[in-house]
């Protein structure tokens, strides 16, 4: 059981995967900065936090813009440090993919479904579908994407949503740096008890700069930092 468990896992894995492919397909992130809208929102704002046992109220509606790929969105107030962010790595070479932003909960809810309907094809029960599922794809409501704050950022030469993302210059490049635009690798390596979502190397959430810089200087998550 374990082993198919695994298994199962793994394909669920591997959809995701495949799924940043089909959002993003040959376009780069952000090439020319649009005009950017200017900031409406407290910085306060900027740290909701968003989980099982934080989900966004029903009528959560955060102002969004699009970026240059046509595809994504995000919120409004962040498109001037993300745009700042991925035209600065740019400039040295590197060639990212916005793979996901902004999602609604009718969005989120399919993704969650497809992959309780993996396990299920093979024996799961709803409940134990449901609770393996929700091990990388949040239910509707208390998904990070949902905020508009959050993005899986991958590279170019790899747009799989995997652990290898952490070997591409891209994702090297982002984990040094994006704290200086405002954004933190939400879901560290060795945090997983604390944020309740397993390691992912290409989720970047917008936080704020005087937030991001400290939660990076002192290794902390969001759930450390809001709890100090």
């Amino acid at each position: 059981m374990k082993k198919m468990g695994l298994f199962l896992l793994l394909a669920v894995l591997l959809l995701a995967g495949f799924r940043a492919v089909s959002e993003s397909v040959a376009f780069p992130a952000i090439s020319q900065p649009a005009a950017s809208p200017s900031r409406s929102k407290s910085e306060d704002s900027f740290l909701i936090l968003v989980n099982r046992d934080n989900p966004l109220p029903e009528d959560y509606a955060p102002q969004l813009t699009w970026l240059n790929n046509g595809l994504n969105r995000v919120r409004a107030d962040i498109y001037e440090d993300l745009s700042a962010m991925l035209t600065a790595g740019t400039e040295e070479g590197l060639r990212f993919v916005v793979a996901s932003a902004y999602r609604d909960r009718e969005y989120q809810q399919g993704l969650l479904e497809e992959d309780m309907a993996i396990l299920a094809s093979a024996g799961y029960s709803r409940d134990e579908a449901y609770r393996e599922a929700t091990r990388t794809t949040m239910p509707p409501g208390c998904s990070e994407h949902e905020t508009g704050l959050a993005l899986d950022i991958v590279s170019l030469d790899n747009q799989r949503l995997e652990e290898a993302q952490e070997e591409t210059p891209e994702n090297i490049w982002l984990r040094e740096n994006c704290w200086k635009y405002g954004f933190i690798l939400r879901y560290p390596r060795g945090k997983e008890e604390i944020t309740g979502i397993d390691y992912e190397p290409w989720h970047f959430r917008y936080v704020g700069r005087a937030a991001a810089e400290e939660i990076t200087r002192l290794g902390l998550t969001l759930e450390e930092y809001l709890a100090r």
